[in-house]
């Protein structure tokens, strides 16, 4: 008697409920945050540049253009008018003038 196996459809059962939320709210799309003030976004900065806290930066985009997902990262250095980011993928590199909101983003996990 020889097994069939059936591949990975045997292991769909396995997946959890949360992973499967998680993956469902990292495919929605973007939606605009409310802008923020200056010094606001300053007082952020200055707290993460302290206390090397993750952010997440939503950029100003051209009027009529969909919101863009956040820049997910760690601060690593101000200079000028720039700020650089340390993302997953590389260093992202943004304008002040070109945050629209800023917060403190904790790492997120899918599983409890």
């Amino acid at each position: 008697m020889s097994y069939t196996d059936r591949g990975m459809k045997k292991w769909g059962g396995f997946i959890l409920s949360e992973h499967t939320a998680h993956m469902e709210q990292a495919n929605k799309t973007p939606e605009w945050k409310e802008a923020m003030s200056e010094e606001q976004i300053e007082s952020i900065l200055q707290h993460a540049t302290s206390q090397r806290v993750m952010l997440a930066i939503q950029e100003y985009q051209a009027i009529g253009v969909d919101a863009q997902a956040d820049i997910i990262g760690q601060l690593i250095g101000i200079e000028g008018n720039s700020i650089y980011i340390r993302t997953s993928t590389g260093i992202s590199a943004t304008e002040l003038a070109n945050i629209r909101h800023i917060e403190e983003r904790r790492l997120e996990k899918w599983y409890s």
